[in-house]
């Protein structure tokens, strides 16, 4: 489906139409920002895009708040023309940006933030890679911890580097993670990385007031994404995975005095190990109403109440159309 002929002709002759009708089930869609973000790939999407997309679910499915999705769970009453928003990460944009557009629409949605970067102001492990290596004034890279040093003279060699760091850092554990993050840093002087951090100001998350002004002012319910965007894998020791996820949990409710029901596991691929024996049994333990994967998959009645699918939103209109549209695939 990457052909955009293709989609616009069977947006344009109302195929979409008749797959939506054919293709009913819930759908938790997850975003992370919106903002106006001219590095490619990002995890921003532009406020215009995301503004068509809300026009079209607010018009064509159900947008209800991940409160009342729960419910209908429990009680298996679907439409299934349902619809959640959510965003991962809790990026200050959220707020800045893309809350304003969803009040516009008088749509509910849900953030959820990882607690310690919302705690430290700390930027994100994969957004300190990016920004170190792609950084034009670096010509080298060192990272002694893995024993890895690279030249980064062309932007073939930075792709090439970035690929593999982003690798090492979603499977390794989180000491690891730490270390690999700081000396990323170590390359550059502290004014460099704040120079850096300026110039890609829409990856800063959110601090705790603006959390409660979420809360407070938007119709947003603010749920878990771990304390330090901790992937669940088996990379990382039970304790550890306890308390991240029991931790952020707890960190939520004492800084927005409100209950937090809700988490979505950092990276979440299930079928990737995202998720492990050990997450499944921590977030029971922590008494979670729900716990959200990024797998596309069909909700069903019987559905691991830890293990609930979400779609991927897109960066063009048309493709978010189609997608919503083809997927999750019946099962035939």
């Amino acid at each position: 489906m990457k052909n955009r002929k293709l989609k616009h002709n069977l947006i344009r002759f109302g195929i979409d139409k008749l797959l939506r009708t054919i293709n009913r089930t819930p759908r938790v869609i997850f975003y992370h920002g919106v903002d106006h973000v001219n590095q490619f790939p990002s995890l921003h999407i532009a406020p215009d895009i995301f503004e068509q997309e809300l026009k079209f679910i607010s018009q064509q499915y159900e947008v209800i708040c991940i409160d009342e999705y729960y419910q209908r769970f429990q009680e298996k009453k679907f439409s299934n023309k349902e619809v959640v928003i959510t965003f991962d990460d809790g990026y200050k944009n959220n707020l800045t940006v893309a809350a304003p557009i969803l009040q516009s629409f008088n749509l509910p949605f849900t953030v959820f933030v990882s607690a310690g970067h919302i705690e430290s102001g700390n930027r994100f492990p994969t957004f300190i890679a990016r920004a170190i290596i792609t950084a034009p004034m670096l010509n080298n890279i060192d990272i002694e911890c893995i024993k890895f040093k690279s030249p980064l003279l062309n932007e073939q060699q930075r792709t090439k580097v970035f690929g593999f760091i982003s690798h090492t850092l979603k499977h390794s554990n989180i000491e690891l993670i730490n270390e690999i993050c700081q000396q990323l840093i170590n390359n550059v002087s502290p004014e460099t990385y704040q120079e850096l951090c300026h110039l890609h100001s829409a990856d800063a998350p959110l601090n705790w007031e603006e959390v409660r002004i979420l809360q407070t002012k938007y119709s947003c319910t603010i749920g878990a994404h771990c304390m330090d965007h901790f992937i669940c894998n088996n990379y990382q020791t039970y304790e550890q995975t306890r308390w991240q996820l029991i931790e952020s949990k707890r960190l939520i409710e004492e800084r927005t005095n409100k209950a937090c029901h809700y988490m979505a596991y950092p990276n979440g691929i299930v079928h990737e190990g995202d998720v492990s024996d050990h997450a499944l049994k921590a977030v029971a333990e922590a008494k979670y109403r729900l716990a959200f994967t990024t797998e596309n998959d069909r909700l069903l009645n019987n559905n691991n109440p830890y293990l609930m699918p979400r779609y991927a939103a897109r960066f063009e209109i048309e493709d978010f159309i189609i997608k919503l549209a083809l997927k999750p695939q019946l099962k035939f």
